[in-house]
């Protein structure tokens, strides 16, 4: 069964229509004070009131951005701050209230307006925020459409507003289910039969298709309206965005003059897909003009048969299209594949820092996934790997890293955290090829013992401490000895690493820390197959199909980091 773990990729479908504006929207009232942008989404589409029971609300969510204004941490602007949620161009059309479930004091409501204040503005994240409920009121025809303005005023800035176009009705598109092969070999292809239907009340005008495929996936084909974001080790974004009248109550395919497959890389073990789509996706900022790559366009056409009405893999809850799509539920599904005989030989990463008695030293100290299969657990949640270090003798540990965890020497729990002959350090959710995933430890050197010798052993982590990978088909790298060069007399070295191996010139390398997963990534770009400057439409971001999350610079190229304490 698939999971419906979302993992934390950044994803657009949460920012579809996300309107925040520019700090240059508007001129400041002075030119010495500052612009506060408002924000919030620029379309919501509703539910037509039904013939019985109660209208289905819809959440809408305004915020103060005060990134860059240089107020301060708060008592910037310590006068009255106002917000004003103009309805007049939705009477008889919505009904809005605010949202009990996140009160806000100091409300006034009327038919015409909501009015909100406060002392002063808040520096908590989402202090200065606004939620409304939404629903189409009774009356209100398919098809109809008016505007919430939502505006602020504070003493010493000037707030630009935002504008969200309400419409009662709209698409529902359902995506249909595809069902690949469960297992998996290297170089295999199979068939991507991408369909959705029109459930709604209203047609889209255009569709973005979006695949979120780990590393050991990806699309075979390339279109000139289809754009690709890589994200490393975990994997790319692929999203193709098609023009077109897509009407209710009909069901639409992949035309067969563009086909997708998927391929299988040398990089899978276990993998996923997740797929979706989103109705009158909002154009990415800054997109790139569209131009002719390939001569190629992913096209759609009707099916000739009802998309099967299926809840089946269905990933509920993620994608926030609800800004487009009159049921966000259905818009995406997942599947999970794994790759036989896949292997993926983990490598210790030593050090051999030096110093004389009395010195504070730092060592790296980790392992190093030689590949070619990465492992991402990302979905999971599990450690893709522990490293099991243990100190040699006459040093003292005087500095843990994050993601490490003091052990006695049998590998027992131990509460005082400095000091320890043994350290845990588990490594993230991913494992990228080649990168070396490190932790720096701080030693100091209490005395010469003569032979003194530590480890560093890489594995899956167990009670003990660590077990091989079962993929892992060299187990003579596993385990590498760790030594301090004690000098008599001689200045102290303030920091050397050294690896049993010559490290490989990655490009990316990876942080780890003890409640996320490693930050590895590669600058993104429209590179790779079914990548082209062609699509108007960044990663739509099917509820963290990226990350997703996507659309923007999502995934500046990593630099390699260890963790430390503060």
């Amino acid at each position: 069964m698939v999971s419906i773990f979302m993992d934390k990729r950044i994803s657009l479908m949460a920012a579809a229509g996300l309107a925040t504006l520019s700090l240059g929207a508007a001129a400041p009232a002075l030119a010495a004070e500052p612009a506060i942008p408002l924000s919030g989404p620029s379309a919501q589409v509703l539910q037509p009131y039904p013939e019985s029971g109660t209208s289905k609300e819809r959440s809408l969510r305004y915020d103060l951005d005060r990134t860059g204004t240089g107020a301060g941490t708060g008592t910037g602007f310590p006068g009255e701050f106002t917000v004003t949620v103009d309805l007049t161009k939705v009477a008889g059309l919505a009904s809005v209230r605010l949202d009990p479930a996140k009160p806000r004091p100091n409300c006034t409501t009327s038919a015409t307006a909501i009015v909100c204040k406060q002392q002063g503005l808040s520096a908590v994240p989402g202090g200065n925020g606004l939620d409304l409920l939404v629903s189409a009121a009774q009356g209100g025809k398919n098809g109809t459409s008016g505007e919430i303005t939502v505006k602020g005023a504070v003493a010493g800035a000037s707030v630009t507003p935002v504008t969200t176009k309400v419409t009662v009705g709209g698409p529902d598109l359902h995506v249909g289910e595809v069902r690949p092969k469960a297992e998996v070999t290297a170089g295999e292809q199979q068939d991507l039969p991408l369909a959705f239907a029109n459930r709604g009340t209203l047609p889209a005008r255009s569709v973005a298709l979006e695949l979120d495929a780990t590393a050991g996936l990806e699309p075979v084909e390339t279109y000139d309206n289809c754009t690709r974001q890589d994200r490393g080790g975990a994997g790319a974004t692929t999203v193709c965005l098609v023009e077109g009248e897509f009407l209710p109550g009909e069901s639409y395919q992949l035309s067969p003059d563009s086909p997708l497959h998927l391929r299988t890389t040398e990089r899978a073990y276990r993998d996923s897909l997740r797929y979706g789509v989103v109705p009158d996706p909002a154009p990415a900022q800054g997109a790139p003009a569209a131009k002719t790559a390939t001569g190629k366009r992913l096209m759609l056409v009707k099916a000739p048969a009802a998309v099967p009405v299926t809840d089946s893999h269905l990933v509920p809850g993620a994608a926030r299209t609800g800004n487009t799509d009159l049921n966000p539920d259905d818009n995406q599904r997942a599947f999970d594949v794994t790759a036989k005989a896949a292997t993926a030989d983990f490598e210790a990463v030593t050090a051999s820092p030096a110093g004389k008695e009395g010195d504070t030293v730092t060592a790296e100290l980790g392992f190093r996934n030689k590949g070619p299969a990465v492992i991402d657990y990302v979905r999971s949640g599990q450690s893709a790997a522990r490293t099991d270090i243990v100190m040699p003798a006459g040093v003292r540990v005087t500095d843990v890293p994050r993601g490490c965890r003091a052990v006695n020497a049998d590998g027992s729990d131990r509460r005082e955290q400095l000091g320890a002959p043994r350290y845990f350090c588990d490594g993230g959710t991913l494992a990228d090829v080649s990168a070396p995933y490190t932790h720096t430890f701080g030693l100091k050197i209490e005395k010469a013992v003569a032979g003194a010798k530590g480890s560093v052993t890489v594995g899956e982590p167990a009670a003990a401490g660590t077990r091989l990978h079962a993929i892992d088909p060299v187990a003579g790298n596993n385990t590498a000895a760790f030594t301090v060069d004690v000098k008599a007399g001689a200045s102290a070295s303030p920091s050397a690493s050294a690896s049993t191996s010559p490290s490989p010139s990655a490009s990316v390398s990876a942080s780890v820390s003890a409640s996320a997963s490693p930050s590895v990534s590669a600058a993104g770009g429209a590179s790779g197959n079914l990548a082209s400057t062609g699509s108007s439409v960044g990663p739509i971001a099917l509820g963290a199909l990226g990350a997703v999350a996507v659309g923007g610079a999502l995934y500046a190229g990593a630099r390699r980091r260890s963790g430390r304490h503060a």
